[in-house]
């Protein structure tokens, strides 16, 4: 712990960050990673420190705020690009005041949890950090649309262990593990559906963080740093050990009681050359709320979705005159509409998210050179030229934009 008394050492804090990047290199298991991959690393390292800050040490329970949890710039835990992810930090004995403007986006959910931060080895996490062990039952989830929602948009919630004496309004009952609330604010057109925007205030005390709380947060900073990458690096390892490759499956991790509620994960390692494309072809899950497809690292961060077209919503995507959904995972543009760009990884990971399906999906997929991409396809399937991909990834990064990220 770099907190001493009620102040942080800063010296030591710095001394427990230096060995940081050097033992997330050996987390991730690369045989003699050159340069480019160390800074890779480095910098996932720095992106994963100012989350440490923006996430935890800034959180305070009494005077709440939601902040930035992942994105392209804290790319971790392979951030689902049609998401904007922000978190607060709260008292599960406290009572609380969500108001604000649900947006007109696909949907809103606050989860409840329990965790605090992931540590390196053990962790603050329900499994340890090991996302092939079953979970505690999971805490609630609450989906906006279940509240009263004036007709300007406007809602407002309290959060607190039991109702208070005479409140007749919305209200939801704290879990007494919660000490964070996670919010995701879903959008698959991303230049014209609108996010919430939702405030938090404590309504029983409001008095600042202590010396000593925001001394031991600070002296977190480095367990923080490298324990959530080292996580994700240990989920994505754990996707490699116990899935048949470039086979996508249902998530048995996810199913163990992590992501969102009512939402299926499928999830595929695959090991492709620079010549290779993985299809995944899929029936389209009918009445499903939401679906999606992405492409994540080696160590489970998102490939590049603001200039790469690295995922596909159920907006973005197109259907075969067949009625299926396919696509195809490779570095290079195969000249067809649902591309999904790897980037230069030889390993990561597809993933697939059902929300609130009757029926789901059995995923096909198989391995074939770039050049026979067009074989496997059906024959009316469309080609986009170079010129096209470059107008449509011109306007994909104006549209990522337009998302609440910070």
């Amino acid at each position: 712990m770099a907190g001493s008394g009620k102040y942080t050492d800063w010296r030591a804090m710095l001394e427990q960050l230096g060995p940081v990047a050097e033992n997330l290199i050996a987390h991730w298991e690369r045989p003699d990673p050159g340069p480019e991959e160390r800074q890779d690393l480095e910098r996932l390292t720095l992106s994963s420190l100012a989350g440490a800050w923006l996430s935890h040490v800034s959180r305070d329970v009494s005077q709440p705020a939601f902040a930035p949890l992942w994105n392209m710039w804290l790319n971790m835990g392979g951030p689902n690009p049609d998401y904007s992810y922000r978190v607060a930090d709260i008292d599960p004995k406290g009572t609380y005041r969500l108001s604000g403007y649900r947006g007109t986006c696909r949907f809103v959910e606050i989860a409840q949890s329990a965790w605090e931060m992931m540590l390196p080895r053990t962790a603050g996490h329900p499994t340890g950090g090991d996302a092939s062990k079953p979970r505690p039952k999971p805490l609630p989830f609450h989906d906006f649309d279940t509240l009263s929602i004036a007709d300007n948009g406007w809602l407002s919630v309290i959060l607190s262990p039991e109702r208070p004496e005479g409140y007749t309004g919305d209200w939801w009952q704290t879990d007494p593990r919660c000490i964070k609330l996670m919010m995701r604010s879903c959008s698959c057109d991303w230049v014209n559906e609108i996010d919430a925007r939702v405030a938090i205030v404590r309504l029983d005390r409001n008095d600042a963080m202590t010396r000593e709380e925001l001394s031991r947060r600070m002296g977190n900073v480095a367990a923080w740093t490298e324990g959530i990458v080292a996580f994700d690096i240990r989920h994505a390892q754990h996707y490699r050990d116990t899935h048949p490759v470039n086979e996508m499956l249902v998530s048995q991790a996810m199913l163990a009681g992590g992501g969102v509620a009512e939402q299926l994960y499928y999830d595929c390692w695959f090991d492709l050359a620079e010549d290779e494309a993985l299809i995944v072809d899929t029936a389209v899950p009918e009445n499903a709320r939401y679906w999606q497809i992405l492409v994540a690292d080696d160590r489970f961060s998102t490939v590049d979705w603001v200039y790469r077209q690295s995922s596909l919503n159920d907006t973005q995507m197109r259907i075969d005159s067949d009625g299926r959904a396919r696509f195809v995972v490779s570095a290079r543009d195969p000249g067809v509409p649902n591309w999904l760009d790897k980037a230069d990884n030889r390993n990561g990971i597809v993933q697939m998210r059902v929300k609130s399906a009757p029926q789901v999906p059995d995923p096909m997929t198989k391995v074939v050179p770039i050049s026979e991409v067009r074989e496997h396809l059906p024959a009316d399937a469309p080609t986009v030229s170079a010129d096209e991909r470059a107008e449509a990834l011109r306007k994909r990064a104006e549209a990522a934009q337009m998302r609440i990220w910070w």
